[in-house]
């Protein structure tokens, strides 16, 4: 450690005790300045403290038995003891231009443990830029239980480790999960199997300050809190063309349907539920199909009762105009057909981050996983390979709200 200046930053009750009576602070005292105990103090050097290396906190006088470095949005530094107790040093930088309180406990050469406060500021990152963000869900939402957490960066991040490490999941029961780059802008963390019913979830970005890249720096913190409502899967049969509700662990619904024809196969794979629309004007043109109108498979139509399952164009809708090839053949461009009154059943039973898996077809995911279609790597990815898509490589037991 560098000890270019030397901060000691104690509250009242880190300082040692008083000196006795015959002291040379006493009244009267003539013992010689040698003889008095030297007071604990926190030290961090150089000050502003450096934005380019691991924070270290050092301790006058005694050692150290806990140290805890916090931002002022509530993110802890990871960081450890030396074994000789005499420097604390974090194990991720600090953010550049961030104010941080250090609290920690340290053990006099007498024995005395003490409590010690200091406030530590870090040097500013000269030349660097700020990056906001969107999450989803947002705060007060009841969401299904295979809903992902979407933070969504306006621009790309570099730094992906510092960026995981200023977020904090935690919830009312404690839930296995991880993080996961879809991309340079986009991190999702999912449980590793399902959130449970009727829980209750809270994300706090602590991302002000934080290094996102090199001369890129988050532009805020942000809380969110969140609750998983009943359990909500859907299975939809391309063979069988039956589409099945189960709720809470029961049949709610079996219906009919109609999927992709031939030439627009229904891609077979794990989605979510990823908004809705009472109704949405749908174009062969807008899909990318035909802009022509003289071509069969133009289409211009006003679709009612539509939740999205991609973004490139596949939904649960109602379909009047295929109720009788639902449950017999599959006549769609790619959508999931039900009649009106089933589709308004499951758009009002629905919400974001249900779970609708299609079995039975001849087309995998695999392409829309290669643009980063939201929705459809959470759930068609492994354990594993989800796990590894995070930047610190390891899953995470939610703490308690």
């Amino acid at each position: 450690m560098a000890a270019a200046l030397a901060l000691a930053g104690c509250d009242a009750s880190a300082k040692a005790d008083a000196p006795a009576s015959g002291s040379p602070g006493a009244p009267g005292g003539s013992s010689s300045a040698s003889s008095a105990p030297r007071q604990l103090a926190l030290v961090v050097a150089p000050s502003p403290a450096a934005n380019s290396a691991d924070l270290v906190v050092a301790v006058a006088n005694g050692t150290l038995n806990s140290v805890t470095v916090a931002s002022r949005g509530g993110h802890v530094l990871s960081g450890g003891l030396a074994a000789d107790g005499h420097t604390w040093t974090s194990s991720e930088l600090p953010a550049p231009g961030a104010a941080y309180t250090v609290v920690a406990t340290a053990t006099s050469a007498t024995g005395a443990t003490k409590r010690l406060t200091m406030q530590v500021q870090v040097a500013p990152l000269v030349g660097a830029s700020t990056v906001g963000y969107d999450i989803t869900p947002s705060s007060g939402w009841t969401v299904g239980v295979n809903a992902p957490v979407v933070i969504r960066f306006h621009s790309s991040v570099t730094d992906r480790a510092s960026v995981e490490r200023a977020i904090t999941v935690t919830t009312s029961k404690p839930v296995v999960g991880s993080w996961h780059w879809i991309s340079s802008r986009e991190l999702h963390f999912r449980p590793q199997t399902t959130w449970p019913a009727h829980l209750r979830v809270r994300v706090a970005a602590a991302l002000e300050g934080v290094r996102a890249g090199a001369k890129l720096l988050g532009r805020y913190d942000t809380t969110i809190d969140f609750a998983t409502g009943d359990s909500h899967i859907t299975t939809v049969n391309g063979k069988t063309h039956m589409f099945t509700v189960v709720v809470n662990g029961k049949v709610w619904a079996n219906w009919p349907t109609s999927l992709g024809r031939p030439e627009f196969v229904t891609r077979s794979g794990s989605y979510i539920v990823l908004s809705k629309e009472p109704t949405r004007q749908m174009t062969s043109c807008h899909a990318k199909i035909t802009c022509d109108p003289k071509n069969k498979n133009f289409y211009d139509l006003k679709v009612d009762w539509d939740a999205r399952l991609t973004w490139s164009g596949t939904f649960i809708h109602s379909a009047p105009w295929s109720v009788a090839h639902q449950g017999v053949d599959n006549v769609s461009h790619g959508c999931i057909n039900l009649s009106p009154a089933r589709a308004t059943a499951f758009y009002n039973l629905s919400r974001y981050g249900d779970l609708v898996t299609v079995t039975g077809t001849s087309r995998t995911a695999a392409d829309l996983i290669a643009v980063q279609d939201p929705g459809m790597t959470d759930w068609n990815t492994s354990w594993t390979q989800w796990v590894a898509g995070s930047a610190l490589g390891a899953s995470i037991t939610t703490g308690a709200i």
